[in-house]
């Protein structure tokens, strides 16, 4: 479930697990900064027969917090890491009154913002569990559905609440209630900000996770915090998923998302982000691969593509040997997107270092869920990614992420 972007080979745009639509009129709305974190700031901590890793969230303090509210110049912070396997980020949102600290997967691939709720059928979580019927501003949201929600919804008539159910592309699944409640974050001078009335789900039959407390979508649909609550603009930076100590990764909701370096159209089907890939070049060289083969095919038409036999086996190829020292001089491989946008990915976006050292193995996977083809966190390292939603548009910009945090 990594952070990652859906290719038209048609290429989706996927943080973490999978998908956003904007509103004919996406509107102003202040602006959210949150600092990402990395998973080898972990420590570990022993539990009842296992270890257990987690992460340490900054404790927001609950008494200066009841009267925060939204400006339209704030910018929204909280310190972003990153975890190697699966390739991603977390972000500290804390939530409730009193707020309690959550560390939430980033997914530009899924609508809904869900954590896990007490009490409930949940896996390992070493931080404070959230718990509904301690924070006073927890309310039960309404009922609303549309044709490609993610989740799906319904109403149960015996409690009178309205339930989710979604299941991701890797079959981790979150079921519970719709709820709303307060969002409280650090803004980019070091304050605090909070939003009331943010739709999330209340997970209480959660598996396939571990470490994080839940997840924060930003796709573009219907239950999107994006769309809902942040306008029609967002942007990430990621340095190295394997630098724990770098402080400056970066997720910003709203106007003061750094949309910067080169653009292409983005598009959105069934609540998910599409990009259009023109071709690809390993150094200088343009492979030779036929346009036509990266057309999505579905609502615009194409040939379906057909999986080569044997493939479904495919697993990633490894070698012997330091990645770094063997692999010094590689090429690297470059996604050519309509409009002149790139995405380059050097050797440690192409290939993944054991701990040891003493072996690398291709940080590509076969697609083996579907034919969707994802761009993931891995390949998105040294780049700031910044999403226009009014515009359509996508914006590549290679950097380091210091120098856009200020």
């Amino acid at each position: 479930m990594p952070i990652s972007l859906t290719l038209r080979i048609h290429i989706a745009l996927l943080i973490s697990l999978t998908a956003l639509i904007c509103p004919k009129r996406c509107t102003s709305h202040a602006s959210l900064t949150l600092r990402l974190i990395h998973s080898k700031s972990i420590k570990t901590q022993e539990a009842p027969n296992k270890k257990t890793g987690y992460l340490s969230p900054k404790t927001i303090p609950a008494s200066p917090l009841d009267n925060l509210w939204t400006t339209e110049t704030a910018d929204m912070v909280s310190h972003v890491t990153p975890i190697p396997n699966p390739a991603s980020f977390l972000a500290n949102i804390s939530i409730g009154n009193p707020p309690i600290s959550q560390l939430l997967l980033i997914d530009t691939g899924s609508d809904l913002t869900w954590i896990q709720c007490l009490p409930c059928k949940c896996y390992p979580q070493t931080i404070p569990f959230y718990h509904p019927l301690r924070s006073s501003t927890y309310r039960n949201a309404s009922c609303e559905s549309s044709p490609h929600a993610m989740p799906r919804i319904f109403r149960d008539e015996k409690t009178g609440t309205c339930q989710y159910y979604l299941r991701y592309r890797d079959y981790s699944s979150t079921r519970g209630v719709l709820a709303e409640e307060k969002l409280t974050l650090q803004t980019s001078d070091d304050g605090l900000i909070s939003k009331h009335g943010i739709v999330l789900g209340c997970g209480q039959d959660n598996s396939g996770f571990a470490q994080f407390s839940g997840v924060l979508g930003l796709g573009p649909g219907k239950f999107s915090i994006v769309t809902r609550n942040f306008g029609s603009k967002f942007s990430y930076c990621f340095g190295s998923l394997m630098d724990p100590t770098y402080p400056h990764n970066i997720l910003i909701l709203g106007n003061g998302a750094k949309t910067e370096g080169d653009l292409t159209p983005l598009q959105i089907y069934q609540d998910r982000y599409y990009l259009d890939l023109q071709a690809i070049s390993l150094g200088e060289t343009l492979l030779n691969i036929e346009p036509d083969v990266f057309k999505r095919y579905g609502s615009q038409g194409g040939e379906v593509l057909r999986r080569v036999q044997d493939w479904d086996q495919y697993t990633n190829p490894c070698y012997e040997g330091n990645m770094k020292l063997s692999l010094y001089g590689f090429p690297a491989v470059t996604f050519h997107f309509v409009g002149g946008a790139e995405l380059a990915l050097d050797v440690e976006s192409l290939f993944a270092s054991s701990e040891s050292g003493d072996s690398f193995c291709l940080a590509m996977n076969m697609n083996s869920f579907d034919d969707m083809n994802v761009i993931g966190a891995m390949a998105q390292q040294n780049y700031n990614v910044g999403f226009d939603l009014s515009n359509m548009n996508v914006f590549f910009q290679r950097t380091d992420c210091e120098l856009l945090d200020s």
